[in-house]
């Protein structure tokens, strides 16, 4: 087999499976657990890595907002956050995961998984951008040739053509605010617990986890509602 056909193949089963994205997170954090015991706790720290989560989640909403599910339109989308970067969901997704790494304190951890996600987007982009060009041939490779895959540039912006869909990121990304919440909280337990040997949550993040989960609440049955 073929080097080119090897990664395709692989990059399918990525695609096919991305839920697999999160395990080199749990077993890098698992591994890395000792390193918890020298972490200082750092509010304005905390916030700065729940900023840097908040950016993924708002470049997530702006993308899901404007947009219907690319790999299945009959349609090319080129325009909106499409005409400033290729991927807008992974980079997304990176920042996300990097703002929740951060939190860790270590570099380490940081990098790994920095470098894993990576590898894995790569693999994934390997095999939609096959499917892409064959579905759409040279407006595709001329779309590509213009925007950057993962790195965002305004220079070619075009304004998108659809209205903002408040129900479509309700709809798509509700899950994903309530697990940004839950491993920053989880990660903060983990944190205070190396550090006085028990369990307990400061206010802030007891405050945030309850708000999203409220929110997420009724996300969940207005999508019931509504589905």
């Amino acid at each position: 087999m073929l080097l080119n056909e090897l990664l395709l193949n692989i990059g399918e089963f990525c695609y096919k499976n991305k839920s697999l994205q999160y395990l080199p997170y749990v077993l890098v954090i698992l591994v890395e657990l000792e390193n918890f015991k020298s972490v200082n706790e750092s509010i304005p720290f905390e916030i700065f890595c729940l900023l840097v989560s908040s950016l993924g989640i708002l470049i997530r909403i702006y993308t899901v907002a404007y947009r219907s599910q690319r790999m299945c339109s009959c349609e090319l989308n080129t325009k909106g956050v499409y005409s400033i970067v290729r991927n807008p969901l992974y980079l997304g997704n990176f920042f996300i995961f990097l703002g929740i790494t951060l939190m860790s304190q270590s570099w380490e951890i940081v990098i790994t998984i920095s470098l894993l996600m990576i590898i894995f987007y790569t693999l994934v982009v390997l095999y939609e951008e096959s499917v892409m060009q064959e579905k759409f041939g040279e407006r595709y490779i001329n779309w590509a040739h213009c925007v950057n895959c993962f790195i965002p540039s305004f220079k070619n912006y075009i304004k998108p053509d659809n209205k903002f869909s408040l129900k479509s990121v309700i709809f798509h990304e509700h899950d994903v605010w309530l697990l940004v919440a839950l491993c920053f909280v989880a990660l903060e337990i983990i944190r205070g617990y190396f550090e006085v040997n028990k369990f307990f949550l400061v206010s802030m993040w007891a405050i945030l986890l309850s708000v999203v989960f409220a929110f997420w609440l009724i996300c969940k049955i207005y999508k019931l509602k509504k589905g």
